[in-house]
């Protein structure tokens, strides 16, 4: 059997390695082939897949993110499909693990991997090969006498159980990106899932609270082969919590203390606070430059009602100061329009943010508006106020909830058109007064600028209809930190 592994455009110069589909291809058995075609680097992914799909006995694995990826993926695959019938077309990955049902009620899609592939892939080969039933595949959906089916999940295991990503098989030279942090960027997935249990994170959904980490001198070898193998001078863990455990890595930055490569990774703040002195002197020491933090909220009320483990507002303000003392920077994400008091909320996280730059201006900001998640609690209120997800991939793909994948329209009743303006202004401001350190096309004569027009506004909080600074951040084609990040 032929296996195609495709990653559909994600955004612009989203240079990194396809993580999802190199997991995939290192459980991929022998006689069956594979061939990863990348649309993120590839200028002939199209005519790519026209050529290998053609191909008798071929199965299409398709990994795919909510936004521009899905908007790719939907008409991608219906175009093959419709050359191809009999191309098996099975989807992968964060929205159709959440939304199976929208995915297959689309006749084009065969199927869906549930959660993490690696224990699914191998049964499901052997079940498109006539050898046991797609019923007996573990962690998959699909369609059967008009109906979805759902088996059972396939156990979760650490990354490192696995075969090593075969890197060997890419040109790596086009993964080698560009970023503030290096010049040959590549990125890492040292461990799976999130111990903790945020009532408004995907993750939970995929995870519920488990997290299995790649042993510190694994990471370290991993690190070591980017680094001496394909010249990687910087790193980006893409973990959903890299910091989770204090004794990996103080041990793995120790570990990769000597190779010379600056890295990034996603922690919590609580957990952070509570390291030793010598773990973050050991982690400067070995290159760390950002922390991705989801501080969330200025306002305490709201942290508890997102299962925040106990976070306090006052917490987020200590690890920016204790970060700032080590030279690293804390790139703090705060999630705003959450149900109960939205402009309460948005007010205080304002004045968070405020004090947060006075005390630490090289902090990096990055705000989103609450988008429901299928789990207890917040989006319970959601529904209950008439919130739904679409239910056919043809309204995902469509205007109006284009802007809720990227968390800038989030459909919920209780979010008006105020609210939203107010908080793009008061971005608009923020991002002039304190352009991101993440857009390495700012020229200083360019951040000079922004911030010499946005200092008036910012010192007098005067956020409301910024059209000067909306129109040359526009010129300047200004890209958010988030736009810039994995």
């Amino acid at each position: 059997m032929n296996i195609v592994l495709y990653n559909p455009r994600a955004q612009r110069s989203h240079r990194r390695l396809p993580l999802s589909l190199l997991a995939l291809a290192r459980v991929i058995p022998s006689p069956h082939t594979w061939v990863l075609v990348d649309d993120n680097v590839d200028s002939t992914a199209s005519a790519d897949l026209d050529r290998l799909c053609a191909v008798t006995d071929t199965v299409l694995f398709v990994t795919v993110m909510p936004g521009p990826q899905l908007r790719v993926a939907v008409p991608a695959c219906r175009q093959l499909k419709a050359r191809f019938p009999s191309l098996g077309i099975w989807w992968g990955g964060y929205f159709p693990g959440i939304h199976a049902d929208a995915v297959l009620a689309d006749p084009v899609i065969d199927g869906v991997v549930l959660g993490l592939g690696e224990g699914t892939v191998p049964a499901l080969l052997e079940a498109l090969a006539g050898a046991r039933r797609l019923r007996d595949v573990p962690g998959i959906a699909f369609r059967e006498d008009g109906a979805v089916v759902r088996t059972v999940g396939a156990p979760i295991a650490a990354s490192s159980a696995f075969a090593d990503f075969p890197y060997e098989r890419l040109d790596m030279d086009r993964y080698a990106a560009r970023t503030w942090l290096g010049k040959r960027t590549y990125n890492h997935h040292s461990s799976v899932g999130c111990p903790y249990v945020c009532n408004f994170c995907a993750v939970v959904n995929v995870y519920n609270g488990r997290w299995l980490p790649d042993p510190a001198e694994h990471v370290v070898r991993v690190v070591t082969r980017l680094a001496r193998e394909y010249r990687a001078d910087a790193i980006e863990f893409h973990d959903n919590n890299y910091f989770a455990w204090e004794k990996r890595t103080k041990e793995v930055a120790e570990g990769i203390a000597d190779l010379g490569v600056s890295w990034w990774g996603e922690g919590r703040i609580d957990t952070m606070l509570g390291f030793a002195g010598a773990t973050w002197e050991s982690m400067a020491r070995s290159g760390l430059k950002m922390v991705f933090y989801g501080a969330e909220s200025g306002d305490d009320e709201v942290l508890a009602r997102m299962d925040k483990g106990g976070l306090r507002v006052a917490d987020i303000g200590s690890l920016n100061r204790l970060a700032r003392r080590h030279g690293v920077r804390p790139e703090f994400s705060f999630v705003l329009g959450t149900p109960g008091d939205p402009e309460r909320e948005a007010s205080r996280t304002f004045e968070l943010i405020r004090t947060l730059k006075r005390e630490n201006p090289d902090c990096e900001i990055i705000l989103y508006l609450y988008t429901p998640v299928p789990l207890p609690g917040m989006y319970d209120t959601a529904t209950a106020g008439g919130f739904a997800f679409p239910t056919t991939l043809d309204d995902w793909i469509g205007p109006v909830w284009s802007g809720f994948s990227h968390r800038r329209s989030p459909l919920t009743p209780w979010i008006t058109p105020g609210l939203i303006r107010r908080v793009a202004d008061f971005e608009t401001v923020l991002n002039a007064r304190f352009p991101t350190h993440t857009d390495m096309r700012l020229g200083a004569p360019s951040r000079a600028g922004l911030r010499a027009l946005g200092r008036l506004r910012w010192a007098t909080g005067a956020y409301r209809a910024p059209l000067e600074l909306k129109a040359l951040l526009k010129l300047l084609r200004y890209r958010q930190p988030e736009e810039m990040g994995f």
